[in-house]
Formats: C-alpha cells, sequence, structure tokens
C-alpha cells in the first residue's frame, strides 16, 4: 500500500536529521525513488541556503526555517512513531505468516491414499492425505517405529510397504527429504518418518446420505470416523463405555459390593445412545458444503461419556455427558450402594416434583414471567445432576423457547434442598 504524499513529507524533517527509525527512513526512501513531488519537496530541503542575501534577511530566512522545522519535527515525531508501530505490527505479521507457512510440520494425521515402493532402493514411502486437504510425503527409515492397533495390520507389513488397503495414521515427523510425486505427477512436500501408529482402517461397505452423497466409513481404536472419499474427515464418533467402577476419590466407594458394580455396569451397557448417529453426520455435511472447502472445515466430534460425580451414605451418582455437533447434554442417575438398583430420582426427595420446582425457581430468583413458565413446563427430575458441592439443574438447547443456548442453574447445598432431601441422599462434600 502507497504511503500518502502528506505524511512522507512530514517525515522529511526527520529523515533529514537522520532521527527517524529504521523502518520510517527506509519507508521515506523508497518514497522518494518513486514519487517525484516528494523528492523535489525533499531536494528543496537539502540545498544549502543561498549567501548571497544579505545578512540581516539570511538571519530571518534561517529563524523562519528553524522554527517551521521545530513545528514540522513535533508533528513528524508524532506521526512517525504512529507509522513506526504500525510498521512494526506489520512487518511482525509477516515475519510470523511466513514460519507459519515455512516451518515443517512436526507431525501429522491423515489416511494412506498410495503407496510407493522403489524396487530397486526398496525405499517405502505412502502418500497421506489430511484432513485439511493436504498430501505430504511419508517415507520409512530404517528407524521408523510403527505401533498398529489392530492385528490385521502388523507394523512390519507397513514397513515393507506390504499394506495397500486404506489406513489412517498419526506420524511423528523427522527430517525433510527429497520430494515424492503422487498419481497425478504433484510433488509433495516429504519427510521421513520417526513414529507411525495406524488408529483407522477403512471398512468395505460405505453409507449413502440422502443426496446420494457416499460416505467412507472408518474403524478406529474405540469408534468410528466418517470421511468423504479422498475429502475430509467430517465425523468422529467415540465408543461409549460403562463409567470404570473402580474409580476413586469418592468417599464410600471403596465398600460398593461386586454385586452393585456388576448391577450398575449392566445399567450402562444397555443405555441407549443420546444422539442419533446418521442425523448428525447429515447436519454435519451440511455444515462442510456451507464452509466450502476442506481448509474452512473441522471435523466434529461426538462424545458420549459417564462418569462418577457424587456419592452420599445409600446412593452413588453418575453423570452421563453428550458432546455433539447438534447439542451438548448431560443426564444424571442414580444408584442404591447397597445393590446398584437405579434409584427412581422422586425418591431422593420429601417433596413433589412440583414444590422443588417451585423452590429452586425462587431460590435462583427466576421472576421473568415467560423465562419462568418456559423452565415450570419443562422441568423434569430427570434433568438434575448431583455433584458433591453443587446440585444442578439442565435445560439443554431448544428445551426454553426463549433460550438459544442449554441454561444451567446451579444451587448449593443449603436449606433450600436440605429441608427437601433425604438426609440420606444428600452427596458427601467433595
Amino acid at each position: 500500500m502507497k504511503t500518502p504524499c502528506n505524511v512522507i513529507r512530514d517525515l522529511l524533517p526527520l529523515y533529514q536529521d537522520d532521527v527517524c527509525s529504521p523502518e520510517s527512513r527506509q519507508l521515506v526512501a523508497e518514497h522518494l525513488e518513486e514519487c517525484e513531488t516528494c523528492r523535489a519537496e525533499w531536494e528543496r530541503m537539502s540545498a544549502p541556503i543561498p549567501t548571497a542575501h544579505p545578512q540581516v534577511e539570511e538571519r530571518t530566512v534561517a529563524q523562519a526555517a528553524s522554527s517551521a522545522w521545530k513545528r514540522g519535527r513535533r508533528r513528524a515525531f508524532s506521526k512517525g512513531f504512529v507509522i513506526a508501530a504500525v510498521l512494526v505490527a506489520v512487518i511482525s505479521s509477516l515475519i510470523g505468516l511466513w514460519f507459519l507457512f515455512h516451518t515443517p510440520p512436526r507431525e501429522l494425521t491423515g489416511r494412506i491414499v498410495e503407496t510407493h515402493v522403489n524396487n530397486t532402493t526398496g525405499e517405502v514411502s505412502y502418500v497421506v492425505y489430511t484432513s485439511r486437504g493436504e498430501q505430504f510425503g511419508l517415507i520409512m527409515e530404517e528407524y521408523t517405529k510403527v505401533i498398529s492397533f489392530f492385528d490385521a495390520y502388523t507394523d512390519q507389513d507397513f514397513l515393507d510397504g506390504a499394506i495397500y488397503d486404506g489406513l489412517r495414521i498419526y506420524a511423528e515427523l523427522g527430517n525433510s527429504k527429497e520430494s515424492i510425486s503422487n498419481r497425478d505427477g504433484k510433488k509433495l512436500p516429504t519427510y521421513s518418518a520417526q513414529l507411525v501408529e495406524i488408529n483407522a482402517y477403512q471398512k468395505p461397505d460405505p453409507i449413502l446420505l440422502q443426496d446420494g452423497t457416499q460416505v467412507e466409513v472408518w474403524q478406529k481404536n474405540g469408534g468410528v470416523l466418517y470421511a468423504l472419499p479422498k475429502g475430509p474427515e467430517l465425523l468422529d464418533v467415540h465408543t461409549p463405555y460403562p463409567p470404570d467402577i473402580a474409580l476413586d476419590g469418592v468417599q464410600g466407594l471403596e465398600e460398593l459390593s461386586q454385586e452393585a458394580q456388576d448391577n450398575i455396569v449392566a445399567y450402562y451397557e444397555t443405555q441407549s445412545l443420546l444422539y442419533d448417529e446418521l442425523e448428525e453426520l447429515e447436519a454435519v455435511y451440511q455444515s462442510y458444503r456451507e464452509a466450502g472447502s476442506p481448509a474452512s472445515f473441522s471435523t466434529c466430534l461426538i462424545l458420549q461419556d459417564t462418569y462418577l460425580s457424587a456419592s452420599s451414605p445409600r446412593v452413588i451418582y453418575f453423570t452421563t455427558s453428550l458432546q455433539a455437533p447438534s447439542k451438548y447434554l448431560e443426564v444424571g442417575t442414580a444408584f442404591y450402594r447397597d445393590t446398584g438398583e437405579r434409584v427412581d430420582m422422586e425418591d431422593l426427595f420429601t417433596c413433589t416434583s412440583e414444590e422443588l420446582e417451585q423452590a429452586l425457581l425462587d431460590e435462583a430468583e427466576i421472576t421473568d414471567p415467560t423465562l419462568r413458565q418456559e423452565m415450570e413446563m419443562a422441568f423434569d427430575l430427570d434433568r438434575l445432576i448431583l455433584g458433591p458441592d453443587l446440585l444442578s439443574v439442565q435445560y439443554e438447547a431448544g428445551s426454553l423457547p426463549s433460550q438459544d443456548v442449554t441454561y444451567f442453574l446451579s444451587f448449593d447445598y443449603d436449606d433450600t434442598i436440605l429441608e427437601r432431601m433425604h438426609a440420606w441422599a444428600v452427596p458427601y462434600a467433595q
């Protein structure tokens, strides 16, 4: 962007006196090379004052020039500092961008789309397609360590280039190597591999979306990955697991019987998912189409996880959380400690659901008539999440028409709750 002439002229006194910053000096010099008007002004300022004038006139001219120079210098200093600051910011940004695009990556995650074996040297290399739509060359070395999570794909087969099925890998990179070319003849940034983890393989049958688009299905170690053929990874789904009963840190858990543990695990093994996988995939695909390119899209995640959240003299509490593209959700569940049987939430309290609802909304000072009515209609004891220090009520996005996001109300275990809850159900403090 060309610097305005009036800015350059304000800088000329500093430039002449050699008191401007190096960046400002370079800016002025480059401008003077291109602009005849400013160059003429610079030459006029640099020219010596004629000595043929009478001495009185020379002093008058010198005093006037000095006064003008001082005024110009003050203005120039002020503008010069601003310009210098802008230049420093621009230069810093350019340096950052240069490093961003020129610093070699230290690791990458992507899918193997080509396998190359040099029949003369035996060198094995792979073309890796990343989720951002980039391709890299990856060369196997003698020191490359390969870890596979699947019996059908061994580390030695991968090192030998004997695996031609679709694989998804994570790799830690070594030095840059001579570029290899993909099947289209394009030379790729290429690196040696220090570590390779085989973390997914492509299943033979794709699925079809409503518009007929084929989506590849990749089996992960602990989940499923959906990706477009030679395109981005759309959705990463983690397999839900029953809670780990052996977790410690909650008072009284070590006394849980084996029968209780087995019953709790059995409950969660039959618990239905809190999401529809295909509906989520369809929504994510539409988001990708709106993004317009792989570089503008990030892989979405579905994670349903259950963890032990609190414990009381007779009850233990678990929370199941769902993180999905369309929603965030938490569901609380209570079990009797001695048997592991599920406890109905209403059995934890000495009052009715309606009485508890009104007490909690009063405690939270929900006075807006519309919001309060919506909360009363949506309230359900199964929305309660019991932790060691707080009781929470969750209204997921969409349950309250006036709210666009998930809405939480949280309460200390004070008189409002303690007066309405059985003592044996109140969680131990953390």
